[in-house]
């Protein structure tokens, strides 16, 4: 029988062409349900939807009822064209910059007077963060604390998980509920044992609401590259689905040998660590614009200045194809792209999409709604798969003990060490 880990899953991350990261405060039922059935036709069987954590739960206990009814009917359209639905709850790390509701971005005072009360300890005030957050639509820096552990915002969490998974836990479109993604860019949690309690405690409260919901955790470069995580062993031991985010990958390219090697390594190394199958978040190239040349540019991704690389519409085409076979062979549980559409230039001025460039053309559909050729790699993708009766390797497991010892020496060293074989 093809368990959840051995079928393999073909996505995308769907924000609509014009509204872009507006999709929730701007909703609109006809692009929506015109986009979504050109996904189903391309052949992706699965969507990804991220609830902007601030238009769904503007308040720690209240939630956006025009949000909700905007999914309800994105969900209904979901199923009518035949798509798996996907629910990222508070992703935080979205089109590249940090997103945190401004009532969470801020100390929880009596959480920690609570604590130290408890702890008999010493009171440390945390001082504004470097990174700045996109927050009630500005950008500020950081104040709140760990979103993995401040007692009021894991409170929050679990009140939007209650909302909306009991709400939808039984749609026939929803497939698997993602919970999380970020939080260690604005904060490192304060060990792996709190992201793995974090999970525990969610995916509980997940369950409690919505008992056949299917839980999915991430992991990114970042928390690969620090002992407290999450850690991908954490998070297969708490999700009955686990994924790898690559996009930045945040790989050196001074030692990559192929544009597709930061994905292909990130998905050794995560779903190694697992001992498990991993869907890859995020595969995906930027294309040129008019006035711009194809090469290696700095973009703003996360508070940082990124080296990344945009390629011509034919170079997307090229990588997308070889991404997809190559993790297809390696053993991935899927492989989800990070948008369906490029912007139209007057939404560039939008947040995030004014520092973040990256995101602005990487969608396989043009900002003027025509098919890029990006395209028909993935219909040609989707239809060889689809046919496909070959039984897929599981990826080999790692020494956990000694990656985990020094784990950025070990990223870099095994970086470079999959770069000369690959």
């Amino acid at each position: 029988m093809t368990t959840l880990n051995d079928a393999f899953s073909l996505g995308v991350t769907y924000w609509p062409r014009q509204a872009g990261p507006l999709f929730w405060q701007r909703y609109d039922r006809g692009a929506v349900r015109d986009e979504l059935a050109h996904i189903a036709a391309l052949g992706f069987d699965t969507v990804r939807l991220c609830l902007v954590w601030e238009d769904f739960q503007p308040g720690p206990t209240r939630i956006n009822s025009r949000a909700m009814r905007s999914l309800e009917h994105a969900l209904d359209v979901a199923h009518t064209v035949g798509l798996r639905v996907v629910l990222a709850l508070f992703p935080v790390a979205t089109l590249g910059q940090l997103q945190i509701p401004a009532w969470a971005n801020g100390p929880d005072i009596l959480g920690v007077l609570q604590r130290v009360h408890r702890r008999q300890s010493l009171l440390i005030v945390r001082p504004p963060g470097l990174v700045p957050v996109l927050s009630g639509g500005m950008y500020r820096p950081v104040q709140c604390g760990d979103l993995f552990s401040e007692p009021m915002i894991v409170e929050a969490q679990r009140y939007l998980v209650r909302e909306v998974a009991g709400y939808f836990g039984d749609h026939p479109a929803v497939r698997v509920w993602q919970v999380g993604e970020g939080f260690e860019r604005v904060h490192r949690p304060e060990s792996d044992q709190a992201a793995d309690r974090w999970l525990e405690t969610i995916g509980e409260e997940l369950r409690q609401v919505a008992p056949r919901a299917v839980c999915m955790g991430v992991v990114s470069p970042v928390g690969l590259r620090r002992r407290s995580g999450p850690r991908p062993e954490d998070v297969a031991k708490r999700c009955a689905l686990a994924g790898v985010v690559v996009d930045p990958p945040e790989t050196s390219i001074e030692n990559q040998m192929r544009h597709t090697n930061p994905a292909a390594y990130l998905h050794m190394l995560a779903a190694g660590l697992a001992e498990r199958r991993m869907v890859v978040i995020g595969v995906g190239m930027p294309t040129t614009t008019e006035g711009e040349s194809a090469g290696w540019f700095e973009d703003d991704l996360f508070g940082q200045t990124m080296i990344l690389y945009r390629g011509t519409a034919g170079e997307q085409a090229e990588f997308i194809h070889t991404a997809l076979e190559r993790l297809y062979h390696d053993g991935a549980a899927g492989v989800w792209l990070p948008a369906f559409a490029d912007f139209p230039a007057d939404r560039w001025q939008t947040p995030p999409l004014d520092r973040t460039r990256r995101y602005r053309t990487i969608g396989v559909i043009d900002a003027q709604g025509r098919e890029k050729p990006a395209a028909a790699a993935v219909r040609d993708i989707a239809r060889r798969f689809r046919d496909a009766a070959t039984k897929r390797p599981q990826p080999p497991a790692v020494d956990a003990e000694r990656y985990w010892s020094n784990p950025v020496r070990m990223f870099r060293e095994w970086w470079q060490e999959f770069n000369s074989r690959a």
